[in-house]
């Protein structure tokens, strides 16, 4: 998954740009930006955020799926 895929996942789990700025650290002006072809990269830290969070998310699903 790109960068873009990945808050498009969180944005389709219903985070707004501004609560995936919270838990990543990613500016919502940003987020906005990568949604947009406007941004293509983050720092590392970031971008390792993001992907826990895409995980959370994943999981959460997971065993929602399962229950």
């Amino acid at each position: 998954m790109n960068l873009k895929e990945k808050i498009l996942f969180l944005r389709s789990q219903g985070l707004s740009q501004s609560e995936i700025s919270h838990h990543t650290g990613i500016a919502q002006s940003s987020v906005s930006k990568i949604e947009n072809d406007e941004q293509l990269d983050v720092s590392y830290s970031k971008g390792a955020a993001l992907d826990r969070l895409v995980s959370e998310r994943t999981q959460k699903n997971q065993i929602l799926a399962s229950a």
